[in-house]
């Protein structure tokens, strides 16, 4: 028997009609590899890792699969689809899979290029706000990744930036809330900054001046009309009281 299940597996020439897909998961999580081509009447089935590991086989005539090291345990065959699920996924189960049939006619009826990845990290959105009246700089940062935008007053320029490893982080307004996103093709969180955050600080600073380029705070004229205006009154009651200390002397 062990000499005829070698012989199902003689290495023959392949026919491929089948292109790869690509599949994304989260460490931990599973997949299920389905056939995507008719299978032809094959004395033996067998799913491989890159073209050169053997994930398992399955004989069709005695109705056997075999799991190989690597892979026992954590992976499961349906003899009516073939159908291959890979669980609890690490990132070295990264790369390519294939379903190969073999028998009179050899044939790859299944391709998928799998990619396991680790969840992206919290971005972090800030804020800074310019001497200018109502000009703010916003600041957003995930991992390696960070992009700049400038608002004013309600305004806000959208940016987007991602890595070759399909990262992405970019800064986006949805009606009034400013939305910084971290993502990959599995996974995406989120800070965000409400518009009226900074429609208070564009009317803080517009307290603060007269003008963009005037320079003069509204603190500084309070002080100033407040001196004036004790000054004035300080030389009112002096006055009064120099006409009552004359009016008694003559």
């Amino acid at each position: 028997m062990a000499l005829l299940l070698q012989l199902i597996f003689v290495p023959s020439t392949l026919i491929s009609i089948t292109e790869s897909s690509d599949v994304f998961r989260l460490v931990g999580d599973s997949v299920q590899l389905d056939i995507q081509d008719p299978v032809p009447e094959f004395d033996g089935l067998s799913w491989v890792f890159n073209r050169s590991e053997n994930v398992l086989k399955h004989y069709s005539e005695v109705k056997k699969t075999k799991q190989y090291p690597g892979y026992e345990g954590r992976v499961e065959f349906n003899e009516e689809t073939y159908s291959l699920t890979l669980k609890n996924l690490q990132k070295t189960d990264s790369g390519l899979y294939e379903a190969k049939a073999v028998g009179a006619q050899n044939r790859v009826v299944a391709e998928y290029r799998v990619s396991v990845l680790d969840p992206v990290e919290a971005p972090v959105l800030t804020h800074q706000l310019s001497r200018d009246t109502c000009n703010i700089t916003l600041t957003c940062r995930g991992h390696d990744l960070s992009i700049s935008s400038s608002c004013y007053k309600e305004t806000c320029e959208e940016e987007e930036v991602t890595s070759p490893g399909g990262v992405t982080l970019s800064l986006s307004v949805s009606g009034s809330t400013i939305i910084c996103n971290h993502s990959n093709p599995v996974s995406w969180k989120t800070d965000v900054l409400e518009m009226r955050k900074l429609k208070r600080l564009c009317a803080d600073e517009g307290e603060g001046s007269v003008s963009p380029s005037a320079g003069v705070s509204v603190c500084f004229l309070k002080t100033v009309l407040y001196s004036i205006t004790l000054t004035l009154m300080l030389s009112a009651v002096i006055t009064v009281h120099i006409r009552e200390r004359l009016t008694k002397s003559s």
